[in-house]
């Protein structure tokens, strides 16, 4: 092989290597960085994990809080308007027109009074 062939691929391989050391050390660094990141956002996110599962909890409680006050309040809602209705057709029309809307809203009551409770611990273990 002639001599100034050698001294070409002798000088583009310095060249390289010149370029190639560098890249491979700063390659080095960011792998270090990512795998800083990677340990952080799993600290990071199993503390957010548990956080949302708190939030979880605590809405599941409002909601059935709402829910429950919310239903003795239809109900009576439901009573008083069968029991107006029923004191509008027993002054207007006379007869048993009365009784269906009195015991409409009377089924209400009874219903809410027994309907079955809910269990908290329902919605826990269908998530875990």
């Amino acid at each position: 092989m002639a001599w100034w062939l050698q001294v070409i691929i002798a000088i583009v391989l310095v060249v390289l290597c010149g370029a190639l050391v560098p890249l491979l050390l700063q390659l080095r660094r960011t792998a270090a960085a990512v795998e800083g990141l990677a340990q952080s956002a799993r600290a990071d996110l199993g503390q957010i994990t548990a956080d949302i599962h708190h939030l979880r909890i605590r809405a599941d409680g409002l909601v059935d809080l709402a829910t429950s006050s919310l239903e003795g309040a239809v109900s009576l809602g439901r009573f008083t308007s069968g029991a107006v209705h029923a004191v509008e057709a027993l002054l207007g029309k006379g007869g048993l027109g009365w009784l269906s809307p009195l015991l409409t809203g009377a089924r209400f009551v009874v219903n809410f009074l027994r309907r079955p409770k809910r269990r908290a611990d329902s919605k826990e273990a269908s998530d875990e």
